[in-house]
């Protein structure tokens, strides 16, 4: 197995285990919360053999949309921090302005390249517009509010349009812009 493959499995474990968990305890933190009436049930024909069903279909709406936006959030978090974070740094490269505006608001520290990578950026892109295109995909379906798919529509869009900006600047530094030194 080549060394990219093995560190991009390494780095893709995190992503699984925030969107697993999240969507888990979204489920079981709703139901506690709102103290709806639900079982557990067995069915061998479909994909999942373990279900959990709601004599109303209106709890299994709210349950499902709230923990899709629990689990698009826990994705995002993280997501949006190495994102920014690299921009950050890779733009106080070659904009003054940017270390004065990043000194004013006393985040010196925190930009640094050290724990971010355009890979961990791609992986955890990846992970949150896969559960973004799931969120829509139940929204479209009626398994969730309209709200829903509408915001996970705006997070895909700002994780791609993210991950295109940072990719353009890692090639940048290899493949630099002739109109910058003219």
């Amino acid at each position: 197995m080549s060394k990219l493959l093995k560190r991009a499995l390494k780095i893709a474990i995190w992503p699984a285990i925030v969107m697993i968990a999240a969507k888990i305890l979204g489920i079981l933190g709703i139901n506690a919360l709102y103290g709806l009436d639900y079982y557990i049930d067995n069915q061998i024909q479909g994909i999942y053999s373990v279900q959990i069903c709601y004599s109303e279909p209106s709890s299994a709406i709210l349950v499902n949309s709230l923990s899709d936006i629990i689990m698009i959030t826990a994705l995002a978090l993280p997501t949006f921090y190495f994102t920014s974070k690299t921009l950050l740094y890779q733009t106080s490269f070659q904009n003054p302005r940017t270390i004065v505006k990043i000194t004013e608001l006393n985040i010196l520290k925190w930009i640094t390249k050290k724990g971010t990578t355009f890979l961990q950026i791609f992986i955890w892109s990846s992970f949150l517009i896969t559960s973004s295109a799931i969120t829509v995909a139940h929204s479209i379906q009626g398994n969730a509010y309209n709200w829903v798919g509408i915001t996970a529509i705006i997070v895909g869009i700002l994780t791609i349009w993210g991950t295109i900006k940072t990719y353009q600047l890692e090639t940048d530094k290899i493949y630099p812009r002739e109109n910058i030194y003219y």
